[in-house]
Formats: structure tokens, sequence, C-alpha cells
């Protein structure tokens, strides 16, 4: 008997580990958000963020954004992954890492952008207060990535781990008009 709970527990911990972190669920971000249009979320001071804000999704560029959360041991190792994908695009791609924890809550500012720094973070990173933009994109779990086109339409959203090859031709298929 003994030997099944392992075997179980071990499963279990498995699918966690590929599937993701932390999910989010229905309790942190409400049902899907089924208004349309671009979100406010406010950028922070950090390696390759200045403090301000950014809409979500740019004007008429493809965007790029991931969700993650200082907790997750699986976000922390896709860190070189988005990285990489980061430096594999071009400038005219909006490419953004997004926090929905309760940022002045349980985490601060400086705590995120401390974390930032220690995974080598280089390009702009915000948060989600009151997380509007992760039940936009039905981002119920982290790390959770989106890819939408010019129009604003999503062309590819995945959660869990991912390979850099396909974060750049998801990005890359978005930019073609989904003719990857």
């Amino acid at each position: 008997m003994r030997r099944r709970e392992l075997l179980a527990t071990l499963a279990s911990a498995t699918a966690a580990a590929t599937a993701g972190c932390d999910s989010l669920g229905e309790s942190a971000t409400g049902e899907r958000d089924s208004e349309q249009g671009p979100v406010t979320v406010e950028t922070i001071d950090a390696p390759g963020s200045d403090a301000g804000t950014v809409t979500v999704p740019a004007p008429e560029r493809v965007t790029f954004v991931e969700f993650f959360a200082t907790t997750c041991d699986i976000c922390a190792s896709q860190m070189p992954v988005v990285g990489e994908a980061y430096q594999r695009v071009d400038d005219d791609v909006q490419f953004l890492s997004v926090t929905s924890e309760p940022v002045g809550l349980s985490v601060s500012k400086d705590e995120v952008a401390s974390w930032w720094a220690d995974h080598d973070g280089s390009w702009p990173v915000a948060t989600d207060d009151g997380t509007t933009l992760a039940r936009r994109y039905d981002a119920t779990s982290v790390p959770t990535a989106v890819v939408i086109d010019a129009a604003g339409t999503v062309t590819w959203s995945h959660s869990g781990r991912v390979e850099t090859a396909t974060l750049a031709e998801e990005i890359q298929s978005a930019r073609a008009g989904g003719q990857a």
C-alpha cells in the first residue's frame, strides 16, 4: 500500500512540475474577463524595466506576456528560457513579464525587483494589480505565456514549462499573421 501512495504522490508532483506553479484558480482571478481592449499595468524599476505604466496589448504590435510569481520555482527556472526568447525577437514586439502577486501586501516592489535581478531579467516587468490582465488572458496559473497579434487577438497561450524555440516560433508566427 505504501508503494502505491508513493507512486501517486510522485505522479502528482511530476504533473504539477510540468504544468506550472501556484494555480491562481477562480478564487484569485474570478471568471474570465469578457471585456475587450487594452489593460494598463504598472511597470517596476528593475533591470531592463523602468517604473511607469504600459498598455497591453500594445497598439498595432505583437505582444508577448509571461505571467510569473516570485514564489514559483518553475517560473524561476523559466527565466533563462524567456530571456533567450527576448534576445531572439525584434524591438517591434512588446515583451513583458507580469506578476499577479499582491504587490504591496505579500511582496514589495523592491522584492520583485530583487528577484528579477537575481534571475537575470532584462526586459520590462510589471504588476497586475487586481489581476485584471490575468483574467483577460485566462492566466489561472504560473508560469503562463501569451502571444497576442497586432490586431489584439491571442494567437497562442501555454501554462507551464516551454522551450525557447517554441516561444520564438509562436511570436514569429504572430508577426507573420499566423504563417510561421
